[in-house]
């Protein structure tokens, strides 16, 4: 992994994981005249403890003689204006944050992180639940890139326990981060729970995951081989035969498809539009169309299949946090009001009585006010969207399609989340994470629309 590179920027939180790879790091940098830099990011969600961890760092850094960058973020405050959960818009900060440092930065060549076989197979559960086919069983790759930078995983077919073996071995200090045991997060959840049971079935479980990987690692890099040949030779001008890739294997088709969709959009197309796609190609009828994500349509024309951009109606584009009383929005218009359950103050009470003679439609739903992650805040609707209630994760675009909404209402109706994700869609159900007891927080959905929506 290390050949032909003159840096590395190796990701340091101060957990086993990254402090082991950064001792081994130093080790082997130091033997080959590697020059080595690590970086420690503070995401501003643990207070006192996460300052502790950024202060061992440093402390470790200047023992070992390794320069060190420390770059502070507010990510709950960027979880809230992205729409996404704490995971997702930490992972996207960090990764974002090495980039720039090693394109800054003429000393350092790649990014070395310290994702473990154990992980590796947490991601392959993940992957697996959510229905995805070979690439998400892949895995953790051990090399690839990121805006062009190449990302090394040195430690990814090493177990979690030989890496804490090897700290304890050699007297590595690192530090516990106390959110890792909190099973609300789907990942700690796989960890604790489900990891657990699977090595009751096979103790080498991790193993036999990463082997998995491994094989459809292989599978996968012909199969991608194979499409690009197959693109090469039959793309043309952005357009394919439609009759050339309804012939073609669906292992290749899929990827022609998601290849060609790439040149016009930078959405992701879902199995449902590939389908359709090749629904499209199999039937190839002179100017028929389908309608896709982000205002794509695919299009046949003299039997030649292509996708084309449509511009989308201006969409409604809205987030804010939400505070106790009455909550306006103009555009779309429509009114939150938020009050601790029981709380009968004079002036919430006028709030609500303001609102009821302004709008003609409500929507009532409780929340468990302890298990709100930071703050709430409504946001508008983001393509992919969904939340788990009565125990299945529910599409919002297939709620919305179920209840036959029309497609500007659906613009209208606020998301309601906190720093975790979704917690509400007036009209559904409140997110099983966050469902009340009996007491907690009151949100009413206050607007102007038909009574049958």
């Amino acid at each position: 992994m290390l050949c032909g590179e003159r840096g590395v920027l190796a990701g340091y939180s101060g957990g086993a994981d990254s402090s082991a790879l950064l001792h081994i790091l130093k080790r082997i940098c130091d033997e080959r005249g590697i020059y080595l830099h690590a970086m420690h990011i503070h995401h501003g969600i643990r207070g006192a403890e996460a300052d502790r961890d950024a202060e061992l760092c440093v402390r470790e850094c200047e023992r070992m003689g390794v320069d060190i960058t420390v770059e502070r973020a507010d990510i709950p405050r960027l979880a809230r204006e992205s729409g996404c959960g704490l995971e997702e818009t930490a992972r996207a900060y960090r990764y974002a944050a090495f980039v720039r440092k090693v394109t800054s930065d003429e000393r350092i060549s790649c990014v070395a992180t310290a994702h473990n076989a154990d992980d590796n197979a947490e991601t392959v559960i993940f992957n697996l639940t959510r229905g995805s086919g070979i690439d998400g069983l892949r895995g953790i790759p051990p090399v690839r890139e990121e805006a062009g930078v190449r990302i090394i995983r040195p430690l990814i077919c090493a177990s979690k326990c030989d890496i804490v073996g090897y700290c304890e071995q050699n007297g590595i200090e690192y530090i516990f981060d106390s959110t890792n045991d909190d099973t609300v997060y789907t990942r700690n959840y796989i960890r604790h729970e489900i990891m657990p049971r699977l090595r009751e079935l096979n103790p080498s479980f991790v193993v036999a995951a990463e082997r998995l990987s491994s094989n459809l690692r292989s599978d996968s890099e012909y199969l991608e081989a194979e499409a690009e040949r197959f693109y090469k030779e039959n793309v043309r001008d952005g357009k394919i035969g439609a009759a050339v890739l309804a012939s073609a294997h669906r292992a290749i088709a899929v990827r022609v498809i998601a290849k060609l969709f790439s040149t016009v959009s930078l959405r992701t197309l879902e199995r449902v539009h590939i389908d359709t796609v090749c629904e499209l190609a199999k039937n190839s009828a002179d100017g028929s169309s389908v309608s896709l994500i982000g205002g794509v349509r695919a299009k046949c024309e003299r039997g030649e299949l292509f996708f084309t951009a449509v511009p989308d109606a201006a969409p409604y584009e809205f987030c804010r946090e939400l505070h106790y009383g009455a909550n306006s929005f103009e555009n779309p218009d429509f009114a939150i009001f938020m009050a601790k359950d029981g709380e009968v103050s004079t002036d919430l009470q006028k709030d609500n009585e303001t609102l009821q003679n302004i709008y003609k439609l409500s929507i009532l739903t409780q929340v468990n006010s302890d298990k709100i992650n930071h703050v709430l805040f409504a946001r508008s609707r983001r393509e992919g969207d969904s939340y788990v209630f009565g125990g299945m994760t529910r599409k919002i675009k297939k709620l919305y399609n179920d209840r036959k909404l029309p497609l500007k209402r659906r613009g209208e109706i606020p998301i309601v989340c906190d720093g975790e994700g979704i917690v509400w869609v007036p009209g559904f159900s409140t997110a099983d994470r966050v469902k009340s007891d009996g007491s907690g927080l009151r949100l009413i959905y206050y607007y102007n629309g038909e009574e049958n929506e």
